[in-house]
């Protein structure tokens, strides 16, 4: 409530009046989580803050609430102290008014200022997912709300956003729910072991003619075309897979192979001017293929069973790879070309410019659920439409136990637009 001109017409929500909290408090200087001693609003405080490529920021103090994730929209649920989940006990909640159950005590940056795109953008923060003490998930794993450090993100879009709420689709704690999947969930290796979460790129490719589906036969192959680097060149850098940056940035090795291969295909120059397309000419513009090295440790239990021929997201038998169950994810220009209502006109959002590394954004992970299963070092992808409304509808608020046997929350997730470029002692 101390930030002033914050653009609460903007966002979603109203200011957070924690003074109406009776479980909130700031943190002393000696309990700083990852900020440092600094005097903010008149007091000593735990000091944050960050500033973006694009030219957004924010400042913020530590502070710490009960938080749960999920519930109705607009409508507080009671909480009567932080709940515990054990490993032994299954709790598969994803009717919205059972959020409460999963309540914890979170530690958090209050925001005192904002500049830029946070101003006007209508989500009203940023949750941090990164693989660190600080993570929402983490502290949720921590303060044993949920039983094990997993979490699955599913992706979907929306041409429009409401601020009374805009289905975007469904975050999965303490598991992955297969309701939600169209096609098996395969594993690819995560690379880091802290901090971003990161894949091994073995081979790019676009697709002409579209689709959806990273199924892909023998047959199929004459409509691939490899844009032809090396693996040493497509990882210079990390390749990490980050639901906080909306759009993908490939490293500029791929700039001139993919605007070669687009002008081929197309007989138009790639660029990011705003264009009117069709449905159907969006459909026929080549969909980008991404091959990905798959998880090689230990068997869990979970991998798919048959042909991987038979498995969407699976190499195959065919020369993507010569590893059959290497992973393998499509990109369709409906997820990478992104609507403005206001122009009524559609930008490409992927970007060949990065001096070191490559990002996978939320239009990269669109049309999947993503698993990221921290104590494997695994990243799991199955297709899905990410349909949360309709999967409580179907399931009427009566859920059976799932595969997973993990308690879960889902709840309607949107993306920052902003990408980070410097960090300063952020939460």
């Amino acid at each position: 409530e101390e930030c002033k001109g914050c653009g609460e017409n903007y966002h979603t929500d109203n200011y957070f009046r924690h003074s109406q909290s009776t479980t909130f408090r700031p943190l002393n200087c000696n309990e700083c989580f990852r900020g440092s001693c600094a005097t903010v609003t008149g007091s000593k405080k735990c000091h944050i803050s960050m500033r973006y490529s694009e030219g957004s920021s924010w400042s913020a103090y530590e502070a710490m609430d009960l938080c749960y994730a999920g519930g109705p929209h607009d409508a507080a649920l009671s909480v009567n102290g932080s709940m515990t989940n054990m490993e032994n006990i299954v709790l598969d909640h994803i009717d919205p008014v059972d959020a409460s159950q999963f309540a914890f005590e979170l530690a958090f940056g209050c925001q005192v200022s904002i500049t830029g795109l946070f101003v006007t953008q209508m989500a009203d923060g940023i949750m941090g997912m990164e693989n660190e003490n600080a993570a929402f998930w983490k502290q949720m794993h921590l303060k044993n709300a949920i039983p094990r450090p997993e979490f699955s993100l599913c992706f979907s879009r929306s041409n429009d956003a409401e601020k009374d709420g805009t289905g975007a689709g469904a975050m999965t704690l303490g598991g992955v729910d297969t309701r939600l999947h169209k096609s098996p969930m395969v594993f690819a290796k995560n690379v880091k072991g802290s901090g971003f979460y990161a894949v091994h790129l073995k081979a790019v490719y676009l697709r002409e003619e579209g689709g959806v589906s990273a199924q892909t036969t023998q047959g199929d192959m004459g409509k691939m075309h490899n844009l032809g680097l090396s693996e040493s060149q497509l990882n210079g850098g990390n390749v990490i897979v980050d639901s906080g940056t909306t759009d993908t940035y490939f490293s500029s090795a791929l700039a001139g192979p993919f605007k070669k291969t687009w002008k081929q295909l197309t007989g138009k120059d790639y660029n990011h001017s705003p264009v009117s397309l069709s449905a159907e000419e969006i459909d026929a513009l080549p969909t980008i293929v991404l091959v990905m090295s798959g998880f090689d440790g230990n068997a869990v239990g979970d991998e798919p069973e048959g042909d991987p021929n038979d498995i969407a997201n699976y190499a195959g038998n065919t020369d993507l790879s010569s590893n059959p169950r290497d992973v393998v994810i499509a990109i369709p220009a409906a997820h990478y070309m992104e609507y403005d209502p206001h122009t009524k006109k559609l930008v490409p959002r992927i970007y060949t410019e990065e001096s070191s590394g490559s990002v996978l954004g939320a239009n990269a992970m669109m049309g999947h659920d993503v698993y990221f299963d921290i104590a494997r070092a695994r990243i799991g992808f199955a297709e899905s439409n990410c349909d949360y409304q309709s999967l409580i509808s179907s399931e009427a608020f009566s859920i059976p136990p799932t595969q997973t046997e993990s308690a879960k929350i889902e709840a309607l997730e949107e993306v920052s637009e902003a990408v980070p470029e410097e960090e300063e002692d952020t939460l």
